[in-house]
């Protein structure tokens, strides 16, 4: 169960997509401003102070100070995690490349014309049709506006492409995607019947074939390969999603989930019984709890190293660097 922002890998459907969708629809090109105040020489020199703050000529006493920032900000996430989460996501970008080679997706986006837009649009009409989410309301005033922002935070969560969301990461998303339901009338996604899911793939299909992302049949030996890779990816995934538990309770959900995925798969090769449909729905309960329990620590987490890098920017504003340590936060 990959909990990515990538459909290629997570399996995610219009349903999943569709909040996405409505997130890049104004302004697909915008990147988030992490600090649109600053220059880049500013930029440079938070880094160098984050990184090489010896460099500065600060005296023992101020560089024994900053190294106890981070200090407590490695106390705080554990030893290096900065630097781990930034290897592992590193990494899942490196496989998700080496995935995209194998089914012959890593050439440059096809340019559509204006006629296979509307194509697209039309096609993604009837697939929200289908998951029972379409907008029935077009918020305005103060609604509109918090819709406007909320499709902002979507943006920065999501970003960069492909990013594996973190169990806090996740709730916040799914808080946003039913405030966002609420604010355009949403009451889906639904679950579709197994003749809805035929039409339902064949319409993706469709729109592969318009965005010339259409995957190539993989022979025996690349589907060997692309279930290793794509296991690597769950494999990280599942290390950003629950950091925070214990070693004991990090086992138990990769059991958790390995499980819920051998039945998952086998509910498509034929009906569950009631005996592993009830088991699938404790599976799930389990991750759910444990995930939930990981978003609760990582939020705690967030918020302690918040005060940390508070205190951080204040020391440098103090020693005269303008937008002393605005970078240095839990995201750089």
């Amino acid at each position: 169960m990959l909990t990515s922002t990538n459909s290629l890998i997570s399996g995610s459907g219009t349903a999943g997509s569709y909040f996405s969708n409505i997130s890049n629809e104004s302004s697909k090109n915008e990147l988030p401003h992490i600090s649109k105040d600053l220059s880049r020489g500013q930029i440079r020199r938070q880094l160098q102070m984050q990184f090489a703050s010896q460099s500065f000529g600060l005296t023992s006493d101020e560089q024994q100070q900053v190294g106890s920032y981070f200090s407590q900000i490695n106390n705080i996430y554990g030893v290096n995690d900065s630097a781990m989460r930034a290897g592992q996501e590193k990494k899942f970008g490196e496989l998700k490349s080496q995935l995209d080679d194998l089914y012959g997706l890593s050439g440059e986006p096809k340019k559509l014309t204006d006629e296979e837009k509307t194509k697209l649009d039309d096609i993604q009409t009837k697939l929200d049709e289908l998951y029972d989410i379409l907008p029935t309301k077009d918020p305005q005033g103060a609604d509109r506006n918090r819709a406007e922002s909320l499709k902002w935070e979507l943006r920065k969560l999501y970003y960069p492409e492909g990013k594996v969301l973190t169990s806090a990461e996740k709730k916040m998303e799914t808080s946003i995607q039913a405030e966002l339901k609420e604010l355009f009338g949403i009451e889906g996604p639904k679950t579709l019947t197994s003749e809805e899911q035929v039409t339902a793939d064949d319409l993706r299909k469709q729109m592969d074939e318009i965005r010339g992302t259409t995957k190539k049949e993989l022979t025996d030996e690349e589907k060997i390969k692309a279930d290793v890779i794509i296991k690597e990816m769950e494999e990280i995934a599942g290390k950003l999603v629950t950091h925070g538990l214990s070693n004991i309770e990090k086992t138990l959900y990769f059991r958790f989930d390995e499980r819920a995925d051998e039945l998952n798969k086998l509910s498509k090769e034929r009906p569950l019984t009631e005996k592993e449909q009830e088991e699938l729905k404790k599976t799930n309960t389990n991750i759910n709890t444990l995930l939930d329990k990981a978003a609760k620590i990582q939020e705690q987490q967030d918020a302690q190293a918040k005060q940390v890098h508070s205190q951080m920017n204040g020391f440098f504003s103090q020693m005269g660097y303008k937008g002393g340590g605005s970078l240095l936060s839990t995201r750089v």
